[in-house]
């Protein structure tokens, strides 16, 4: 069972990168069709890469400091409403 959950998944890995080097051999082809230089290609396919990591950073960043300030007030409430045993 465990066996089939780590072939699918590698299946899926292989299908991903498969099509991703096919989108990339097409920009490239495309790119020396039209421009008639392939680097352009690649300076496309870098520079797309490059912004959605970015953007991925930048996305992660603002959700991390919500999660704080969220979890920031929660320990808040938790800390003002716990009751003493003695009391």
């Amino acid at each position: 069972m465990k066996n089939n959950a780590v072939l699918n998944r590698f299946g899926q890995y292989v299908g991903g990168t498969a099509l991703a080097m096919a989108t990339v051999y097409v920009i490239v082809h495309a790119s020396n069709k039209f421009l008639g230089d392939p680097s352009y290609g690649i300076i496309a396919v870098f520079s797309t890469f490059m912004l959605s990591f970015l953007y991925s950073m930048a996305k992660s960043d603002v959700e991390r400091k919500d999660r704080e300030a969220r979890w920031a007030k929660q320990e808040a409430d938790r800390k003002g409403s716990r009751k003493m045993l003695m009391e």
